[in-house]
């Protein structure tokens, strides 16, 4: 978690635009900018930008639920904090902090995490017995399962905390995967069929987004290197219960099915974004 000592990349005039549009790449609305100018303090603007940071972690499916993170103003600058301690500051830019979350995680072959969402507590297999996992879901203690396979490429896992259910329902795919898929929209969308059979073919050696890239200028894809979307992207869905229906295994299954809905309605308006990220300013489209 050390702080990096250099400043790499420039991100906008004001701190607070700069962590909206990061939050933007977990489709979290967080307008820490407009607080910002209706002169909030610096109290508030914490509690916003912690809310807002927790809130991007549950949807970047990073696996670090057993951290705890925060964000909070820095002078003319915001600091990410984990487990209390300096992660990067936005002015580092977005690839530090990719990669300074990237240090911590720790995923299977499938790009799942191996980290369990609580510290400690009773593990059982996804997949146990419905009559079992019923019993954990209305007992007092708390418990999560491992990843279980679900539809569509998905995979789920739930964990109790205290008197909250948690379900997580995830589809691992990295910043550069997500942004190859909407090249691939792009390219597909070209009427020009000329252009589109060459870049086609150019994907075929540097794949859909090499090929998108390469028909713009020289400094497209250094430019694209320095959005947040080229490394952050949705990849899970969290939703929560408290109180007496988080002992309810009817309500369980309603929760898997509603993140599932939502992790699906997600990262297709990611794909979506990011194809008009990619489309403008191209030739020939």
């Amino acid at each position: 978690m050390a702080r990096a000592k250099t400043k790499t990349e420039s991100t906008t005039a004001s701190p607070f635009s700069a962590f909206d549009a990061l939050m933007a790449t977990a489709a979290v609305d967080s307008q820490i900018q407009s607080l910002a100018d209706s002169g909030a303090d610096s109290l508030t603007l914490d509690a916003a930008l912690t809310e807002a940071a927790q809130a991007a972690q549950r949807r970047w499916g990073l696996g670090l639920h057993h951290l705890k993170h925060a964000a909070r103003v820095d002078g003319d600058d915001i600091v990410f904090l984990t487990d209390d301690r300096p992660t990067a500051t936005l002015s580092q830019g977005v690839a530090a902090l990719a990669r300074a979350y990237e240090d911590m995680r720790a995923t299977d072959e499938r790009g799942l995490s191996l980290w369990g969402a609580l510290g400690e507590g009773h593990r059982v297999p996804g997949d146990a017995p419905a009559a079992r996992l019923k019993v954990l879901i209305e007992d007092a203690r708390d418990f999560e399962t491992h990843w279980t396979a679900g539809r569509g490429e998905q995979y789920w896992r739930t964990w109790r905390s205290g008197e909250t259910l948690h379900v997580e329902v995830a589809r691992p795919a990295s910043a550069e995967a997500a942004l190859s898929d909407a090249a691939w929209d792009v390219i597909t969308s070209i009427r020009d069929r000329v252009f589109q059979r060459e870049l086609m073919r150019r994907s075929e050696e540097v794949g859909m987004l090499g090929a998108l890239l390469g028909a713009r200028h020289a400094g497209a894809r250094s430019n694209l290197s320095l959005l947040p979307d080229a490394h952050f992207t949705v990849q899970a869905a969290v939703h929560s219960i408290t109180g007496p229906d988080a002992r309810n295994a009817d309500t369980h299954r309603a929760l898997l099915r509603a993140a599932g809905a939502e992790l699906d309605e997600l990262q297709s308006h990611t794909t979506r974004q990011l194809a008009e990220v990619l489309r403008h300013g191209l030739k020939n489209s």
